[in-house]
């Protein structure tokens, strides 16, 4: 082999080692740049995960705080129906309760008194009573109790003098019978509380009906 062909020979040899670091060179590149794609990717990824978590996050804050802000504002809104429904309650117990103040003054409250204790007599069942009343009205129910006994000779009626009503007591009398066992309160005071108490669910549907609508909804 001459010099000429060795030099060649060797000259391809080089070229061919310095082609094969190339394409390792180029191959290493590729790799490297392939594998900071995937670790940006990745990055990428993980980030836009962790801002995915925090907007649902702060999301999540912001529905429950509105949930909040509006039941508080739904149970301050009751409570003030709630306020002005028992203002409008009261106002109207007052009223009633002057009216039958107002009552007890008129020549019809003697014929009332009359019926009201022929009445507890009735519900109590027993023709030997005891009848109390207010102090102020001591005169007026003997004198009630006498046009009683008339109509029903059979009756056996005494005022209690002794154990009066309390004067807060609108009018009225309470039925005693069987030695205080059996007590029959009819006094005006009682009756209103009592038509009150069976009016009041009427009451509040028909004057506050905003306020059952919004309990059935919530």
């Amino acid at each position: 082999m001459t010099d000429t062909q060795v030099s060649r020979q060797l000259q391809q040899m080089i070229k061919f080692i310095e082609f094969e670091a190339k394409t390792k060179e180029q191959e290493i590149r590729t790799n490297a740049e392939q594998e900071c794609e995937r670790e940006k990717a990745t990055y990428i990824e993980k980030e836009r995960n962790k801002l995915e978590a925090d907007y649902q996050r702060r999301v999540k804050e912001a529905e429950v705080k509105k949930k909040i802000t509006f039941s508080q504002e739904l149970s301050e809104s009751r409570l003030q129906l709630l306020e002005a429904e028992d203002k409008h309650i009261q106002t109207l117990m007052e009223s009633v309760r002057n009216k039958l103040t107002e009552s007890v003054k008129n020549d019809t409250y003697q014929e009332l008194l009359i019926k009201l204790i022929q009445e507890g007599i009735k519900k109590v069942e027993d023709n030997e009573v005891t009848i109390r009343c207010l102090k102020v009205e001591l005169d007026k129910v003997k004198k009630a109790i006498e046009i009683v006994k008339k109509m029903d000779s059979s009756l056996k009626i005494q005022v209690d003098d002794k154990n009066f009503l309390e004067p807060t007591v609108i009018g009225g009398v309470s039925v005693v019978s069987y030695g205080d066992k059996i007590v029959c309160n009819n006094t005006l005071e009682y009756r209103m509380n009592a038509a009150l108490t069976v009016a009041l669910p009427l009451i509040r549907k028909t004057v506050f009906p905003s306020l059952k609508n919004q309990t059935q909804k919530n």
